[in-house]
């Protein structure tokens, strides 16, 4: 339970108004979800201030309000503190600063309380929230009850403390998943989250826009691996890819492990729906029919090698979950009847390894790609790099022996580059609806992806 008594520890925080007593801080930045008995932190930006919503959540009930010392506030806390005697005012620098503080404070106290908890801390470019979903099923289903993860990608500087916060005494695993698209953020999460314990996905080139090359990518990502060497003196589980042609020159370190089907300390061998390898003196057989993708049955083999590097008394058991795991719906990527749907995010690296999936999924059931569509959206946070990776796409769609295909959105020129003939290219979706509509009912399967801001879903309403 985080309490006001961490509020002392804090150096973010100037003063305190009101009840001196201990009381329990549960946290929460937004004002439209408040219930009564909560702690509201007024954060602010440069186009917002939550400081203008403390009379609604006042009136909600709050039991505590955290806010940022602005000129001209002090009169307004005054006047606050007076006619509201039994709430606790806590005046900071800065209220996002405050509760990083806060949750790096609980999450070590949490920590040191029993010698075998763990912080297990996940990043890389893509499939993170998919890792922490396969890590957390695998072992919640061993330690039911024990384990807390992110809830769905809350994995930012206001995500990763607001998970934290949800630790409580039964608890004994912390997945806490990081995300980034500026240099220096990794570092920054890990100072607040701590993680003893890691994995990172992949290197891809998400965020390429603001990173500028894939070595700062690669640098950025690799912090999650400093900071558990550091945390966990070297003897940290940490789990990698080894097919990555990044992650493969890692520092090794004890407790480092690589998998792969082409490198790795860990070999897999996968065919159709089923994993192979050895591990802590044991094969191990996983076979999955609810996973029809390759690369996610690879995410899958790579998630039960942590788990088994955690626990090696519990590897038949893990074994045994991850043959039975099932993915969540997310909102992301998932198979909507014959559509496969990806409209949430799209980056070279995501849409490339999605594509092939597809295509191997499609191989596997013997559909030819004649009866398949494609639709292909934009690929953000790209910047200069934009023309160049939008074409590398096109080229390699082209390669695969794909002919059916759509191009939607701002950069549907740079596709075209690319792929000189497809179906039809449109620069706004409402373009495509009618052809859709024939689309759904000529073609067996459908492959559609694209970044959120072409908010590609709706074209699932279209019949």
């Amino acid at each position: 339970m985080l309490s006001s008594r961490f509020l002392s520890q804090a150096p973010s925080i100037l003063k305190t108004y009101g009840p001196s007593k201990d009381v329990e801080l549960k946290i929460n930045t937004d004002s439209r979800s408040f219930k009564s008995g909560e702690t509201f932190v007024a954060l602010h930006g440069d186009n917002f201030d939550g400081f203008n919503y403390v009379e609604q959540v006042i009136s909600f009930g709050a039991r505590a309000i955290v806010y940022s010392r602005k000129d001209g506030r002090e009169i307004v806390v005054q006047t606050f503190t007076q006619n509201h005697p039994g709430i606790l005012f806590i005046e900071a620098t800065d209220s996002l600063k405050c509760i990083q503080e806060l949750a790096s404070l609980y999450i070590r106290e949490w920590r040191a309380k029993k010698a075998d908890r763990r912080i297990i801390g996940i990043t890389g470019s893509n499939g993170k929230t998919t890792h922490k979903e396969m890590i957390y099923s695998l072992l919640n289903a061993i330690f039911p009850n024990q384990v807390l993860a992110t809830k769905g990608n809350l994995n930012n500087h206001i995500g990763v403390p607001l998970t934290i916060f949800g630790l409580e005494d039964h608890h004994e695993i912390a997945i806490i998943e990081m995300g980034m698209n500026h240099k220096g953020e990794i570092n920054e999460l890990c100072a607040i989250a701590h993680p003893e314990h890691g994995i990172i996905t992949n290197i891809g080139s998400a965020h390429i826009e603001f990173m500028h090359t894939m070595e700062n990518i690669f640098k950025e990502k690799a912090c999650l691996y400093q900071a558990v060497l550091v945390n966990a003196k070297g003897q940290g589980m940490f789990v990698v890819n080894a097919d990555d042609e990044y992650l493969i020159h890692l520092e090794k370190s004890p407790g480092l492990t690589t998998y792969g089907e082409k490198n790795g300390d860990i070999l897999i061998q996968m065919i159709d729906n089923k994993i192979n390898f050895h591990i802590n003196d044991q094969e191990v057989l996983i076979t999955n029919n609810n996973i029809l993708e390759h690369h996610n049955l690879k995410n899958l083999a790579g998630t039960s090698v942590l788990g088994m590097k955690l626990f090696p008394n519990k590897t038949q058991e893990i074994a045994l979950a991850a043959c039975d795991y099932q993915q969540p719906s997310m909102n992301r990527s998932q198979w909507i009847e014959n559509i496969f749907l990806d409209a949430y995010n799209a980056n070279p690296s995501s849409m490339r390894v999605s594509i092939n999936s597809f295509v191997t999924v499609m191989k596997n059931k013997g559909v030819s790609l004649n009866d398949c569509y494609f639709v292909l959206g934009d690929m953000n946070e790209l910047g200069v790099f934009a023309q160049e990776l939008h074409l590398e796409i096109a080229e390699h769609v082209k390669s695969l022996g794909i002919k059916n295909v759509t191009f939607i959105g701002r950069y549907k020129d740079f596709y075209l580059k690319g792929f000189k003939d497809p179906k039809s290219s449109h620069l706004l979706k409402e373009e495509f609806h009618e052809e859709w509509k024939q689309i759904r009912k000529t073609y067996k399967f459908m492959f559609v992806k694209a970044s959120r801001s072409l908010q590609l879903e709706s074209l699932m309403s279209i019949v």
